[in-house]
């Protein structure tokens, strides 16, 4: 069995993460200082590879992904800062830029190969691999709308992105 695990703790702070963030205002951008997108502050990777002690060449390789949150930027839903911005990037009074914050995510992946020896040199590994193996839904963003007086709106911090869903995936690997 061989296994390792890693763990990240990061801060990452930008004024803009994307091309679709527009300032609430271009003369203040120290104003738009703040988590960026891409800011993930833990990470923990788990990974293994075990060879099962039965007859027959069978591995198993797990992996484990949990991770906090990302920010998430408010929004108001309108131009309420008259600036014509498309997409509307307008937050409601109060609230700063990726303010909000996604939920946790956690991952499970595995991975199965079965070697089938086919001479001395020669040998054919039939693989499957289970991307999301629980079908677990961990949201990628979530709604981050509020209306007048910053009040949130039907369905704000519901999950309206995720990542992928379980994905099952064979092949077949021939070495010669």
């Amino acid at each position: 069995m061989e296994f390792s695990g890693s763990y990240t703790l990061s801060k990452v702070i930008d004024d803009a993460s994307d091309f679709d963030e527009q300032p609430q205002n271009p003369f203040d951008l120290a104003a738009e200082r703040a988590l960026s997108r891409q800011n993930q502050q833990q990470r923990l990777v788990f990974n293994a590879l075990w060879n099962l002690p039965i007859p027959g060449q069978i591995e198993l390789a797990p992996l484990i992904t949990v991770g906090s949150g990302r920010p998430i930027d408010p929004l108001a839903g309108l131009d309420s800062n008259r600036n014509g911005a498309f997409p509307l990037s307008a937050r409601p009074l109060g609230l700063g830029r990726n303010s909000l914050q996604t939920p946790a995510m956690a991952i499970v992946d595995l991975g199965v190969v079965k070697t089938i020896n086919l001479g001395e040199h020669r040998h054919l590994d039939l693989i499957t691999q289970v991307f999301n193996l629980f079908n677990h839904t961990s949201a990628a963003a979530i709604n981050p709308f509020f209306g007048p007086g910053a009040v949130p709106l039907p369905g704000y911090g519901h999950s309206v992105q995720a990542f992928s869903p379980r994905i099952i995936q064979f092949a077949a690997n021939l070495e010669y």
